[in-house]
């Protein structure tokens, strides 16, 4: 169940609610992730809550008063993380404040760790330095001690906390691996420091070093990740900051600046030539050019005035506006581009949850074997403990599973924002793994297929009145339908004629008509579904794309129109059906008109004269016979449809963004934008399964190796190069594998 289902249930049962989201500091591996999920789902009134590794968040929806988000931050606190409620305008700067406090303290920690592992090192190989002959070996361990215990439990205290609250939680992630590894290391060195004959032949031989530079290595590793991982987030970086923070209002006759959160619906915004259109509305005064390619990717600006909606994000050019807002702030397109692209980022594909059930298990699995790494050395083979121990704390640290738990998070995130870049916008991450399963393509016609444009080419009267007064009465009507055809007939008599009637008792029959009554007459206006279902009488001439008007169900006019096939649409096809694609088309309007626009395009598959609600039956109907079907139409009549497909589509401007049975929507009313879908899908999920083999393969290879498996021929690794390995295997093998995403060459 989403979020708003529950949501719905929430206002059912009359309980308060609260959708919450908070930034999670401290993960490192899916384990910490899914930690703070099944610890966020076992309190009372939370529910759906899920815990994004990649973004590093939590969301969730709380049930009961807003003072209980206190009680869950705390709960998160007590496993080791720190929960952050996200910025608000009062507590933005504060919180940014903080945010960089931490960052320059971990820079401090890194820089820190740094230091005094070198100079732990080099204090370790204190009998090959002439120069510090004078210091002894003793003095050197001594000197070791304070030194790797501030990189320990300092530098590295972000593992051992973390270590403590899996014990308290009674799981295990990668902060034990490190912390168990480091510990083991650092004190059986304090041992040895003060019993220097357990060590045997191995006389004041310690790993205060090996202990600094695991910690160090692997804070190097974590903060290669960061810097990454940031880079990662440029989709939702660029389209916040298409954002304004602030807006001009007219109110009581006097021009405010307040934040443009505090707008609300109604007010007048002023926006100056040069400034961002801070919400979206209609323009009360003023003409000016503005530049919409942020948000629909059209290249030209194009001209607003008085009556033409804008959108917020976009740039006024070159004249003063006066715009009444018609949607707050977090309802704005922009807003919704920005949470459809967060949402589908945080979503899970299915491949990923292969990767988190391997996860929960991996971690106790290593220290397992990490044991048995102990006790085969040292009882069975019988080394010496220190040797034994060193194997088992490599393999601990060289087995974290960072790189399986970002192998598909990172791409996820890589993948949708490349999308948004490229107006393509996902629901969620599933359909990135559904639109390459598809292997029928079903294309709605009019507004997908063709521009959807609509021009009146000729009227025909059919009792004797003027062309002029059926194109008249038509518009009348049609004037209170959002409709492309309605649009286009009162553009058409607005553009000659003067005045409209008055019109009562209006109603729309969708994919069939509209009717209202004039002078008590009623009048019926429609095409070929309306003849149909109504079983009215047509001309014997009448072309395939006429409308009818019918007076008390008499036939009197008829409007003859004409749309106009995309630019590229038979290129775009033909380019599907060479990538084998099966291509199919279903519209509402006639077979003559279906079959002349399935001619152009070499269509072999077509439906005509189907009504919205039995467009879902066609697509059920191909399903059953075993195709993988995608649906395309312009998301509002084909909603239906694009709900049964196995991958809805909806294609169109940005007015039809909103659209929620469609899994993926182009924002852009570009076909070409479906080649682009495909393609980022298709590199996506290739990219997802590298990274799952190379992190899979990296450990199974790695584990035998550190384990002292092939140390027979000379092949073995000491715990400061494993954990070396580790903090870099994650950022080669997956984190900079899932970079390629972002430079990926669309067209």
């Amino acid at each position: 169940m989403n979020d708003n289902g529950i949501l719905n249930k929430e206002r059912a049962a009359n309980i308060d609610y609260n959708v919450i989201e908070l930034d999670i500091e401290g993960m490192d591996c899916p384990s910490c992730a899914m930690k703070i999920e099944r610890r966020l789902n076992k309190l009372n009134g939370i529910q759906n809550a899920k815990v994004d590794l990649a973004n590093e968040t939590a969301s969730f929806v709380i049930a009961g008063k807003e003072a209980d988000l206190e009680f869950v931050k705390n709960e998160i606190d007590k496993l080791g993380y720190k929960a952050i409620e996200q910025q608000t305008d009062e507590n933005e700067e504060i919180q940014e404040a903080e945010k960089q406090k931490a960052r320059s303290l971990f820079k401090k920690k890194i820089i820190t760790s740094i230091t005094l592992s070198v100079i732990i090192v080099i204090l370790g190989m204190i009998d090959h330095i002439n120069v510090l002959s004078f210091v002894s070996m003793d003095t050197a361990n001594w000197i070791s001690l304070p030194l790797s215990t501030i990189v320990v439990f300092w530098c590295g205290s972000k593992f051992m906390k973390g270590f403590i609250a899996d014990i308290r939680a009674r799981s295990a992630g990668m902060d034990s691996l490190i912390a168990i590894g480091t510990l083991s290391a650092y004190f059986y060195s304090i041992i040895i420091l003060l019993f220097p004959s357990i060590s045997g032949e191995h006389l004041h031989t310690v790993y205060f070093e090996s202990a600094a530079m695991i910690i160090t290595f692997i804070l190097l590793g974590n903060y290669l990740e960061f810097n990454l991982k940031n880079r990662t987030h440029y989709a939702i970086k660029a389209l916040t900051e298409l954002q304004a923070k602030k807006a001009v209002v007219l109110r009581n006759g006097n021009e405010l600046e307040i934040s443009v959160k505090k707008v609300k619906i109604g007010d007048i915004v002023l926006v100056k030539p040069g400034e961002r259109i801070p919400v979206d509305g209609i323009v009360v005064e003023g003409t000016s050019s503005v530049d919409e390619a942020m948000m629909t990717g059209e290249s030209l600006p194009v001209e607003r005035t008085a009556g033409e909606n804008v959108l917020g994000g976009t740039l006024n050019q070159n004249s003063y506006l006066k715009i009444r807002t018609q949607k707050a702030v977090n309802d704005s397109l922009l807003s919704r581009i920005i949470l459809m692209v967060k949402d589908a980022q945080k979503s899970k594909p299915k491949i990923q949850r292969i990767a988190d059930r391997v996860s929960a298990v991996f971690v106790p699995l290593v220290i397992v074997i990490a044991l048995v790494t102990f006790f085969v050395w040292f009882s069975y083979i019988g080394q010496s403990l220190s040797f034994s121990l060193l194997k088992a704390v490599a393999v601990l640290i060289i087995a974290c599973p960072c790189a399986l738990g970002l192998a598909t998070p990172i791409a996820i995130v890589l993948g949708v924002g490349k999308a948004a870049e490229n107006k393509i916008l996902f629901n969620n991450a599933e359909a990135i793994e559904n639109v390459n399963k598809i292997d029928t393509i079903l294309f709605d016609k009019t507004g997908t297929l063709t521009y959807g444009k609509f021009d009146v080419k000729n009227i025909i009267s059919h009792n004797g009145s003027a062309a002029s007064e059926i194109l008249k009465l038509a518009a009348s009507i049609e004037n209170y339908s959002e409709h492309p055809i309605a649009k286009a007939i009162t553009s058409a008599y607005k553009t000659n004629g003067n005045g409209l009637y008055d019109v009562t008792g209006f109603a729309i029959t969708s994919g069939i008509g509209v009717t209202g009554s004039i002078n008590g007459k009623l009048y019926k206006i429609g095409g070929a579904n309306l003849t149909r279902a109504e079983k009215l009488s047509v001309s014997q001439r009448s072309a395939s794309q006429n409308i009818y008007l019918y007076e008390n169900d008499k036939l009197i006019g008829e409007i003859e129109l004409s749309d106009k096939v995309k630019d590229n649409a038979a290129e775009i096809l033909g380019k599907l059906k060479a990538d084998s694609y099966k291509i199919a088309m279903i519209t509402g309007d006639s077979d003559v008109t279906a079959s002349d626009i399935a001619s152009q395009l070499k269509i072999d598959e077509f439906r005509a004269q189907v009504m919205p609600d039995k467009k879902q039956e066609y697509v059920n109907e191909l399903q059953q016979k075993g195709f993988r079907v995608a649906m395309v139409g312009d998301g509002i009549n084909d909603a239906p449809a694009l709900s049964k497909s196995d991958l809805g589509i909806a294609i169109g401007t940005g007015q039809d963004i909103a659209i929620q049975s469609a899994d993926v929507i182009l924002v852009k009313g570009d076909l070409e934008n479906i080649l682009a879908l495909f393609k980022i899908s298709r590199k996506t999920i290739t990219i997802i399964k590298q990274n799952i083999f190379w992190a899979f393969f990296y450990n199974a290879a790695a584990i035998p190796v550190a384990a002292g498996v092939f140390a027979g021929i000379g092949l073995t690794v000491t715990p400061v190069m494993a954990s070396m390995i580790m903090a870099l295997s994650d950022v080669v093998t997956v984190l900079l594998n899932s970079m390629r995403l972002k430079y990926l060459k669309i067209r």
